[in-house]
């Protein structure tokens, strides 16, 4: 399905499929967002089964700028094809830090920068801002903007505390 919001802005639901019986995360929703110069591809939760068969039905419609890596990067997700078919400048992973389930996978991280992806994850970079402009495509991260605390410094700890 696709739509358009009038902004020069092109929606497609690319996942779940009509009918799909899908559960769990395999349930997520999949929308690549296009403004005709820039895309992002938002992929949810889901993982290898899902990936598979959008990709087998989508294959001509995956290619995008941007991805929103599928799962927080889990190792059930981010499937060589996938991120080979996509083939983005830049890939986004949202996880918390030191999350129990040591996400983003180091494998999976290593998957996209193999293929030539920027890697931008949260529990690196915090917030992470995407701006779309006439010009192109800008990532922003807080910490990035934001100057190690003072005590850092002083104590010799990495800005990350890492």
């Amino acid at each position: 399905m696709s739509a358009g919001n009038g902004q020069g802005l092109n929606f497609q639901a690319l996942w779940p499929l009509p009918g799909s019986t899908a559960k769990g995360n395999n349930h997520s929703c999949v929308v690549r967002i296009d403004d005709g110069r820039s895309s992002i591809l938002l992929t949810g939760d889901i993982e290898r089964q899902a990936e598979q068969a959008m990709i087998s039905r989508y294959w001509r419609h995956l290619t995008s700028t941007l991805i929103q890596v599928p799962h927080h990067g889990s190792n059930t997700s981010s499937s060589a094809l996938l991120v080979r078919r996509v083939d983005g400048a830049a890939a986004l992973a949202s996880a918390s830090r030191y999350n129990a389930w040591r996400m983003p996978s180091y494998k999976v991280v290593q998957r996209y920068r193999q293929r030539g992806y920027r890697w931008f994850a949260t529990p690196q970079q915090g917030q992470i801002t995407v701006v779309f402009s006439a010009e192109g495509w800008q990532i922003h991260s807080l910490r990035d903007q934001v100057l190690p605390r003072w005590y850092h410094q002083w104590f010799g700890a990495p800005a990350d505390n890492g």
